[in-house]
């Protein structure tokens, strides 16, 4: 069976940086990445085949990008997401899988990796909420209720359509500042062996992941219910999976739908 590390998480959390470690690390990139931009000059390592159809099946669930309200995503296996598998990776037996949007309909994902033989391993960069939200508005015409309200969704919805599966949660600053032993973590928690090569040992990750990408610094207070999911989402960072965790996440998950269907209508 071959293995997919799937990067899920939330835009402008450190995704992009996660992915083109792995990458470096002897994962195979899609054949179709998407351009560098000038708000993610090394590139977002991502497959603009993979995009596109996550835009489609949002489209087809009623929803966009930048929607943070609940949404029903299809939880079968899609043939185009075989078709596009097998179009940007090919035969690759360890391939690295992003793209943001997939938060939001990762139960379609995990059901067309299995149907494609794929071992799905989750990986999952956090960064704090108003970080986050920061770095949207400096990217994006977007406030800092609504980034907040986005991190929320993505983070919930992508925790929830992932359990079950070996992850690994990461506090994105961690990486950056010892990707070493997160990598080390990262390999015994998932089954997994990414290394550097024999005649690099790790420098080619070293000039990659320079403080430059950590552009945005803010850890300003949020409202209640974000604190909470972020604190939760640390502890699963730091001790792994537990149930009581996941309670305490499907009972936050629950506070943020019911909260959402007073604003069906805002942006």
């Amino acid at each position: 069976m071959k293995t997919a590390l799937v990067v899920l998480g939330m835009h402008r959390s450190g995704t992009s940086s996660v992915a083109g470690a792995l990458t470096l690390l002897g994962a195979a990139p899609p054949r179709t990445l998407m351009a560098p931009a000038a708000d993610n000059p090394r590139g977002f390592w991502e497959s603009d085949v993979v995009m596109a159809l996550d835009d489609a099946l949002l489209a087809e669930a009623g929803a966009t990008w930048n929607d943070w309200r609940p949404l029903t995503p299809s939880r079968g296996a899609d043939p185009r997401i075989a078709k596009a598998l097998n179009s940007e990776f090919g035969a690759a037996e360890t391939i690295v899988l992003k793209d943001p949007r997939m938060c939001r309909v990762f139960p379609g994902w995990r059901a067309g990796l299995e149907q494609a033989g794929y071992k799905a391993l989750i990986v999952t960069p956090l960064r704090h909420p108003s970080e986050v939200a920061a770095s949207l508005q400096a990217r994006n015409p977007i406030s800092r209720e609504q980034g907040l309200r986005l991190w929320l969704r993505h983070v919930l919805d992508a925790e929830a359509a992932s359990r079950g599966l070996p992850r690994h949660f990461m506090l994105w600053s961690s990486f950056m500042a010892d990707w070493r032993a997160e990598v080390a973590l990262m390999n015994a928690r998932l089954g997994c062996g990414l290394a550097p090569a024999d005649d690099d040992g790790g420098a080619a990750v070293d000039a990659f992941l320079t403080s430059d990408l950590h552009r945005q610094h803010d850890d300003a207070a949020t409202p209640v219910l974000v604190s909470q999911v972020w604190s939760v989402l640390g502890d699963l960072a730091r001790h792994g999976e537990h149930a009581d965790l996941h309670a305490a996440l499907d009972a936050l998950r629950r506070a943020f739908d019911q909260a959402s269907d007073l604003f069906a209508d805002a942006p």
